[in-house]
Formats: structure tokens, C-alpha cells, sequence
């Protein structure tokens, strides 16, 4: 494999090009469906939807427990419906289809023992729900992110 890598880019060097950037990535089929913005006190209700040709499991009780939550500046956390995972069973979402996951007060849990018993609204900034998601017949996963802005109350 190294070997492989180096006559690579011997030859990439030796025939004077260069290369710039890698090509992207293709677009998830799953996406999250947020709203763009929220305001504080509201709830966000969580969905999925499969714009891609195949179906994909997903959690469907305790779907929050399944992903992960990010504040702009890369903090993780975690949410109160994502704090007590014990029972798992999964769903299917098939192409063209919109999945409920779960409502979020928009809040996260500060303390969590066997489930969340402190929360603390989220504070005004741009938030991010990633999670992973496999296809139905196949060990082949795909990663999906979402994001809002939570803007103050006026």
C-alpha cells in the first residue's frame, strides 16, 4: 500500500500536477428536518427523511439516544429524551419517507442519573444533530447532520 502511495505521487509530481482538493462527498440520503431557526421556549420536533433509493433502519424508541448533539464551538452534550436508552428497537424508513423521531424542549441535561433530572435551556447559537444511520440489507452505513439556529426570545 505504501508502495502504491509513493509511485502515486512520484507520478503525480513528475507529470507537474497538483492536486487541489479531494472531490466531495455525496450527499446523505437521510437528512435530518429541522426548522432553520427556533427561538427560545420553543420545541423542535424532530424528524428524518430518505430523499435516497434504499431503506435504512433507524432507533425508533428512544431515537435520541442514537445521536449527538454539538453547540458551534464543537461542545458536545446530550439532551434529556437521549438519557435513559435501555430499551432499543428499530424502525425502517423507506425511500420518499418522513420519520418522527422525537419533540426536543430544546434544552440539555446537566445531570443525568438513569435519566435526566437537571436540564437548562440551551443558550441563543447554532446547534448540530449528527447520527448514523444503516441500510436495511446491508452492513453499509451513512452519516446525516442537522443544523438551527436558536435565536433569543424577543
Amino acid at each position: 500500500m505504501r508502495a502504491s502511495l509513493i509511485a502515486v505521487l512520484t507520478l503525480v509530481t513528475l507529470s507537474g500536477c497538483t492536486v487541489t482538493e479531494a472531490s466531495p462527498s455525496p450527499a446523505s440520503p437521510i437528512r435530518f428536518v429541522l426548522n432553520d431557526t427556533y427561538t427560545l421556549g420553543d420545541t423542535a420536533h424532530v424528524q428524518i427523511e430518505n430523499v435516497g433509493d434504499r431503506t435504512y433502519r433507524y432507533r425508533l424508541s428512544y431515537a435520541a439516544c442514537a445521536l449527538q448533539y454539538f453547540v458551534d464551538d464543537g461542545r458536545r452534550f446530550i439532551i434529556p429524551p437521549g438519557t435513559h436508552c435501555d430499551m432499543i428497537t428499530y424502525g425502517t424508513i423507506r425511500p420518499g419517507e418522513t420519520k418522527s423521531l422525537f419533540e426536543w424542549k430544546l434544552d440539555e441535561c446537566v445531570k443525568d442519573d438513569w435519566g435526566c433530572v437537571r436540564t437548562k435551556p440551551l443558550s441563543p447559537g447554532t446547534y448540530t444533530i449528527t447520527g448514523r444511520f444503516q441500510a436495511e440489507n446491508s452492513g453499509n452505513t451513512v452519516s446525516a447532520s442537522g443544523s438551527f439556529d436558536l435565536l433569543p426570545s424577543s
